[in-house]
């Protein structure tokens, strides 16, 4: 829970956060290719049974303005999505409570994830600041070149509330990753714009250090949201749900863990993951096994730069497996931030690359495994 007065930071601040750690464990290393003009491309997420990559884009320092991307990994080439929504394109159920489509030209996509649906299409649920706070879904359909989207609805998210990641469950239901909440309404990252407030990199460095406690929410269209008892982590950051979706892994990006905690009473204690970073999202691989990836830095260097809008964060990461049976942590790939690419905020496996996107930069990076094996 914040502390009264923090509710002008909170939500700049919950998507800056991150502490010093230790020395690495391997040497650092390159990845083996940039795929540039792509802009702060967030998160990442496979779309199944096909050669393509979703990509989100947090937008402008206050996450305005920002895009969808889309990415084919065997040309490792990609192009930003047209957020085309015809005039008069109504929600649809169980997403109707919501008052509309979203300003393209504000949009902003920051953490993502997909639901399989029965007929082969698939849902993307967006963590959306643009204009708003909102989780956006579309329609995915694999297109006769590339993925094709229909914006299908919205859910408003809590105005108490600093969404950063989502994960959807199968029938439709969806669990949210808050980086921040508060006892009051927080001012969106809209107004936050709209006022021009930013902040010194000394009031940075001075609202890193505030005690954040964000939570995980679930929604349903009946029930609405909820707050999972006893969900509060330091900076709760990426998600992915586990055991039929009635546990969920969450990342705390400054306690530098991943917790595997019940989104239900009854079900069992949580378990934490410690780590040797600070992570940001976690994404499942190919092959079952999640990867969590963040950052080596601290609070201020990383704030700063996420607040300045700077382009060429050369901040270390590093990406580490999970297995989500015995949940043993591999290193697998440390990561020298340069100002062509830093600041890692994902890592996704694929069968032959591990891809990389960063909430700071205008490329996203591929590490080919042998590559990695080699170094590493």
């Amino acid at each position: 829970m914040l502390k009264p007065g923090h509710s002008k930071a909170v939500r700049l601040v919950c998507m800056a956060s991150a502490i010093a750690v230790g020395a690495m464990p391997a040497v650092a290393a390159l990845p083996d290719q940039l795929i540039c003009k792509f802009e702060n491309v967030e998160d990442l997420v496979a779309l199944p049974d096909s050669e393509w990559i979703i990509g989100s884009g947090i937008g402008n320092n206050f996450s305005q303005m920002g895009a969808l991307h889309v990415f084919h990994e065997p040309t490792a080439t990609g192009r930003k999505v047209l957020l085309d929504i015809p005039e008069g394109t109504r929600a649809q159920a169980p997403y109707d409570q919501c008052p509309g489509p979203p300003d393209p030209e504000l949009f902003s996509a920051h953490g993502i994830n997909l639901k399989a649906n029965a007929d082969g299409s698939h849902d993307l649920f967006v963590v959306n600041h643009g204009g708003r706070e909102s989780i956006e879904i579309f329609r995915v359909t694999k297109g006769d070149s590339d993925p094709e989207f229909s914006w299908k609805g919205c859910i408003l998210t809590p105005d108490t509330a600093a969404p950063n990641a989502v994960a959807a469950r199968s029938d439709g239901s969806i669990v949210m990753s808050a980086s921040g909440v508060a006892d009051r309404p927080i001012p969106t990252s809209y107004q936050s714009a709209q006022s021009g407030f930013v902040m010194t990199d000394e009031q940075m460095a001075k609202a890193a250090q505030m005690d954040i406690f964000g939570a995980v929410f679930t929604w349903s269209r009946d029930a609405g949201w909820k707050k999972v008892e006893q969900s509060e982590l330091a900076g709760n950051n990426g998600i992915e749900l586990a055991r039929g979706g009635r546990w969920a892994f969450v990342n705390s990006h400054p306690g530098s863990s991943v917790t595997l905690m019940p989104l239900e009473a009854g079900l069992g204690k949580a378990r934490q993951i410690p780590l040797s970073f600070h992570p940001d999202n976690i994404r499942y691989g190919f092959d079952g096994k999640l990867v969590a990836t963040g950052h080596v830095a601290t609070v201020s260097r990383v704030g700063i730069c996420f607040m300045k809008n700077d382009p060429h964060c050369a901040i270390d990461y590093r990406a580490a497996e999970i297995d989500p049976q015995t949940l043993a942590v591999t290193e697998i790939f440390d990561g020298t931030g340069t100002r062509q690419f830093g600041m890692a905020t994902i890592g996704l496996k694929t069968k032959d690359a591990l891809w990389l996107g960063t909430a700071r930069g205008d490329c996203i990076a591929k590490v080919n495994f042998k590559s990695s094996q080699s170094r590493n």
